[in-house]
């Protein structure tokens, strides 16, 4: 990703939570399937661990 330090943090986590909404609530984007929300949620969850710690979310987020 080419953006600053600083606003590189900000990017993730809008996709984060953006898949996150998706997997939870699928009616956000019918054209993309729950299954593939979930998957990218959880590599950017393995992938930004301590983002995602810093917002509570954990992999099993999807699921609530």
């Amino acid at each position: 990703m080419n953006a600053r330090k600083e606003i590189r943090a900000h990017l993730i986590i809008r996709r984060m939570k953006y898949w996150l909404a998706i997997a939870q609530c699928p009616l956000v984007n019918p054209r993309v399937r729950t299954w593939r929300a979930r998957k990218n949620f959880w590599h950017l969850c393995r992938k930004y661990s301590d983002l995602a710690a810093r917002l509570g979310l954990t992999e099993t987020s999807v699921f609530f």
